[in-house]
């Protein structure tokens, strides 16, 4: 009964975290985790890429092998 909301308080808290370290709004991302759990992990993933695109431009190397 308590491990749903469990689940998306702790997505909520992660999502914050990592926000955080992003350089992204971190209290909005928080809030729409509460709202949709781990449902919303796949749009974070890619607004967290495309916030590190635009901050350091198109041509640059996001990961170097």
């Amino acid at each position: 009964m308590l491990l749903l909301p469990a689940v998306f308080v702790c997505t909520a808290i992660s999502i914050y975290i990592a926000a955080l370290r992003a350089g992204m709004r971190a209290r909005r991302w928080a809030i729409a985790a509460l709202a949709f759990g781990p449902f919303l992990l796949p749009i974070f993933t890619s607004h967290k890429r495309l916030t590190i695109v635009r901050a350091r431009g198109r041509d640059a190397w996001l990961f170097k092998p």
